[in-house]
């Protein structure tokens, strides 16, 4: 009896014995053949044989060549993406490598050092690490210092020598730049250079020139703000003493007179000394028709546009307009009551955390103020208290002194304070020998 066609055909998935004797099935057994054919044949072929028989139109043939292709290129693609992978990996690995790290690193070196060698060829040092341009007088000095001991083999610091032997007078900070003590020093971060002779109590404003040695006496240039250039006043602090300065001259001459009248302490033997040396300097300033600033005049100046004291003595100048009375506006509490409560951080248990945050609560209602004020455009007010805080020397109010100077300094347009301060107060020490090269030794 003749098998009927199964309905489903090739698509049939029956693989019972029963359905299969019953119902032919041709479509799906010639496939099957073919299938079969083409899983034997094709373990049989070399590479050579398929690529004779590439171009054969044998359908079969084509379609094992095709299958046979695909299974070989299988594993290739797989093998290329491991190397691949493996290859990143490698180069991953060297960019992050111990050596190409070490070699990165002396190449930015090199470059850092290059840059800065290139920048001691100029003044430009001057105003790149400390922040501030220096006056006229203060390079006429230099010439003068200059002409007090020649020495060839010396050139650059006989003079700066000379005046430390001879009269205890270190000439510091942009003065060892001139004498070429920064070049090809080791090189310091940035703030190493802002606190360079940055005694305890010298605040953002006052820059160290002249120190006695071996003592906290010091002089140095004071600037209401920090592009000023012209007209300088020069200070005076013991830092031994605290916190307070006291302006001595209009001109570094007239400051270095002051000094080998007031600060040298001579003997017989150098009375000679300090005499011609006097001399000296009043031959300079008559042969290069220079005139020694009346320090009265230049006081009397700056006082009419100071605002406040504060505790350091020399004041503070803010722009202050008198019409409407912005620019500057008092503090909530008096110097006296406001040193009243500096002076609890001062007691035997301020070790005791919760005295030193009773002091804080207590500062905190000032510093309210003085927030307050600067959003209202009375920068000075803030600038006051900051001056205050750091003048008290507490280590402890550096935040809250920081908190209003900073914003303080910022609304003025002085950001150089800004870094000076900063700089200052995260290494504020009590030595006497603040020279960066010990702390870089």
């Amino acid at each position: 009896m003749p098998k009927q066609d199964c309905k489903y055909g090739e698509k049939c998935y029956q693989r019972n014995p029963d359905h299969l004797s019953k119902y032919n099935h041709p479509q799906k057994e010639e496939s099957e053949e073919n299938c079969a054919a083409n899983k034997k044949v094709a373990p049989k072929r070399s590479a050579s044989s398929q690529s004779d028989e590439k171009d054969k139109p044998n359908t079969s043939s084509s379609s094992a060549e095709s299958g046979n292709m695909e299974d070989i290129q299988e594993e290739p693609r797989g093998s290329y993406e491991s190397e691949t992978a493996e290859l990143h990996r490698e180069a991953m690995n060297n960019i992050s490598g111990k050596n190409y790290m070490e070699i990165l690193e002396k190449r930015i070196r090199l470059s850092v050092q290059q840059e800065y060698d290139n920048l001691c060829q100029s003044n430009e040092f001057i105003r790149h690490k400390f922040l501030v341009e220096m006056p006229p007088d203060f390079y006429e000095f230099w010439k003068f210092v200059g002409t007090l001991k020649n020495d060839p083999s010396q050139e650059k610091t006989a003079g700066l020598d000379h005046l430390e032997k001879v009269f205890q007078l270190q000439l510091v900070g942009p003065f060892e730049f001139l004498a070429e003590r920064f070049h090809g020093a080791k090189m310091g971060e940035p703030g190493d250079y802002l606190r360079h002779w940055r005694f305890y109590y010298d605040p953002p404003e006052f820059q160290t020139i002249f120190v006695r040695k071996n003592t906290g006496i010091h002089y140095g240039y004071w600037r209401d703000v920090p592009q000023d250039k012209d007209n300088l006043l020069i200070a005076r602090n013991d830092s031994t003493q605290g916190c307070e300065f006291k302006f001595i001259a209009g001109n570094i001459f007239d400051a270095f007179l002051h000094y080998l009248e007031n600060d040298f302490v001579g003997t017989p033997f150098t009375a000679n000394q300090v005499a011609g040396t006097k001399k000296a300097v009043q031959k300079y300033l008559s042969d290069k028709s220079l005139e020694l600033p009346q320090l009265d005049r230049l006081q009397r100046d700056r006082n009419k546009r100071v605002v406040a004291k504060t505790f350091h003595r020399a004041g503070i100048v803010v722009p202050f307009d008198r019409k409407t009375q912005m620019g500057y506006r008092s503090l909530p509490v008096s110097d006296a009551e406001l040193m009243k409560m500096l002076a609890l951080l001062e007691r035997s248990d301020i070790d005791n955390g919760s005295a030193k945050q009773a002091v804080l609560e207590k500062l905190q209602p000032v510093a309210n103020a003085a927030t307050i004020a600067v959003d209202e455009c009375d920068f000075g007010t803030a600038l006051e208290f900051g001056i205050d805080l750091f003048s008290s020397g507490h280590k402890e109010l550096h935040m809250l002194a920081s908190s209003v100077l900073v914003p303080a300094y910022s609304m003025l347009s002085r950001p150089q304070f800004i870094a000076i301060a900063k700089a200052h107060m995260e290494q504020r020490r009590r030595e006497l020998n603040l020279s960066m090269f010990e702390v870089l030794k």
